[in-house]
């Protein structure tokens, strides 16, 4: 991944970024809240589908995002973080990464264990499991897919709380590399003499 001096990210990595932010968020939503309606209303049928064609966007265009992240340059974070907090970013982000790709993977396989065809925009989506072979799987995909949602919650929650963290407490530049604008970051002299630079 290369680093760069620059402000913020590229218009079109903060664009994809917040859309996905956006799609995943609803996604989350629309699932959680289908509870909510009574067996039968077909409200509860729209919202699976928003969930089934959120969730496939999302594994569509988390591939843009993964070679925009390590082609182009990364602006970086100051002041500096320590070691510590950039391992733990980077293991943070590696997981949203992995959990945008595994978790519709696995909607994908719990659907077709079911004999449930699926389709993304109108288009089926290959067969990669069915229902012969992986209906005794169905309902250990479909947990994995339930428990892996849940914790992506949390890791959002993570995420954002974090994003605040950076931009009210620790006012360095994290959130403004997202959000594209030029604030200079404030003079906080506790972070200036305390954290440095790591080459």
């Amino acid at each position: 991944m290369i680093q760069s001096p620059g402000k913020t990210y590229s218009r079109k990595q903060r664009w994809l970024h917040w859309l996905m932010a956006l799609m995943i968020v609803s996604l989350l939503i629309a699932i959680e809240i289908k509870s909510d309606f009574p067996k039968g209303d077909p409200r509860i049928s729209q919202l699976v589908e928003w969930h089934k064609q959120a969730g496939l966007w999302v594994l569509f265009l988390v591939w843009f995002r993964l070679y925009w992240r390590y082609r182009q340059a990364t602006p970086q974070i100051l002041p500096p973080l320590s070691l510590a907090a950039r391992a733990g970013a980077h293991a943070a982000h590696v997981l949203l990464y992995l959990m945008m790709i595994g978790i519709p993977v696995l909607g994908v396989l719990f659907s077709q264990a079911k004999g449930r065809a699926i389709d993304f925009m109108g288009w089926p989506v290959p067969i990669l499991l069915d229902e012969s072979t992986g209906l005794p799987y169905a309902l250990t995909l479909k947990t994995l897919h339930q428990w892996l949602g849940n914790a992506m919650m949390y890791l959002i929650g993570i995420h954002f709380a974090s994003a605040l963290f950076h931009h009210w407490i620790r006012r360095d530049n994290t959130l403004i590399r997202m959000l594209g604008g030029h604030k200079p970051v404030a003079d906080r002299s506790f972070f200036q003499t305390t954290i440095k630079q790591e080459t």
